[in-house]
């Protein structure tokens, strides 16, 4: 089965991972970086796929879609601030 044949939702789950692994091994050579990549994956990439899977059940569409992405990343921007302040 190649990719292009796979449902949306294997698509998401396969993006998310390689986004993971691709951090994961940038933080292999140097672990400081380790903030960096959670913030990466929890600021940038969780809120675009959770927007994208909106985007699958047909909840979101158009420009919809671009500023409800836009509301979610500052939302998950504010919490990281908030978590990483009080940790």
């Amino acid at each position: 089965m190649s990719f292009r044949n796979l449902p949306g939702p294997a698509k998401l789950a396969l993006g998310i991972l390689a986004w993971a692994f691709v951090l994961w091994v940038f933080i292999l050579g140097y672990p400081a970086l380790a903030p960096v990549a959670r913030f990466i994956f929890g600021v940038l990439v969780l809120p675009c796929a959770l927007v994208e899977w909106l985007k699958m059940k047909r909840m979101v569409a158009g420009r919809t879609a671009g500023l409800l992405r836009l509301v979610i990343i500052m939302l998950a921007f504010f919490l990281w601030l908030l978590v990483t302040k009080y940790q």
